[in-house]
């Protein structure tokens, strides 16, 4: 096809029909300009169904993390509502003259079942693949952006509920017990009650769980305005961090709705 262009164009220059030969060039510019074109929209055709088949492929490795995070969430959802109870049942009988036995130990009990939240990371690696990249978000449906942008929303949400209550253990709660409670007997006297490796650890160390080590300050918790509403911020923490995962759980649950829809 090239040899047979090439020899129209010599015989066009050999017979001296200029005007011919302009409208030849003419028309085999545009033959090579439309290849050009066919050839780019091909390549883009191409890309454009690799796109559209790793999104699919994403879509499907997201759903799997949302289901994954739906377990963890629920786990994190069980132990904030356990803090809860624990804190307005600690608040309630400190402060309304309880007839204990052991007033030590129940404190070493009861506060020992508080402390700092203890809760399951969430995976978002697929997540942060699609809210990074704009190519994958070019082939999803208006309703899945949304509730993948809902999704991140309500994330970040409950970093900054949890960075909130961590900001209060550390700068509030624990400086108050480290002034007024025996943490080490708390560790002690838990171990010894418990089976497994946390019964083992005072095992092979100087530590006993045969004797106190410190008293703990009753004044500072029984009837202790500052210790009730100490506990009362602890409760609007946590509750707030309640919400912030309700409301997560509810955005997890809408895209995994929508993306089995799309697929």
């Amino acid at each position: 096809m090239i040899k047979l262009f090439r020899r129209i164009r010599e015989q066009l220059l050999t017979e001296d029909k200029f005007s011919r030969y302009l409208l030849y060039a003419t028309g085999e510019i545009i033959l090579v300009v439309v290849g050009i074109l066919i050839a780019l929209q091909v390549n883009n055709l191409n890309d454009s169904r690799n796109v559209a088949a790793n999104t699919k492929n994403n879509l499907i490795t997201l759903r799997a993390e949302l289901i994954s995070n739906t377990e963890k969430l629920k786990f994190n959802i069980d132990v904030v509502n356990a803090q809860i109870r624990n804190s307005l049942n600690l608040i309630d009988s400190l402060n309304n003259n309880v007839d204990l036995d052991d007033k030590d130990r129940y404190l070493l009990d009861k506060i020992g079942e508080l402390g700092p939240l203890r809760l399951k990371s969430l995976t978002t690696t697929s997540l942060g693949d699609f809210i990074n990249s704009g190519s994958y978000t070019a082939f999803l449906t208006g309703e899945i952006k949304n509730h993948l942008l809902v999704y991140n929303s309500e994330i970040q949400n409950v970093h900054f509920t949890l960075d909130r209550f961590e900001e209060y253990w550390k700068e509030i709660e624990l400086p108050y017990l480290t002034r007024h409670f025996s943490i080490l007997d708390m560790y002690t006297q838990s171990f010894s009650n418990s089976r497994g490796k946390a019964g083992r650890l005072t095992e092979n160390t100087i530590l006993s769980s045969n004797k106190s080590y410190f008293t703990n300050d009753l004044e500072a918790f029984f009837n202790n305005r500052e210790f009730a509403s100490m506990y009362t911020a602890r409760f609007a923490e946590l509750r707030a961090v309640y919400f912030a995962m309700d409301s997560l759980n509810s955005s997890m649950d809408n895209l995994i709705k929508s993306i089995d829809t799309t697929l």
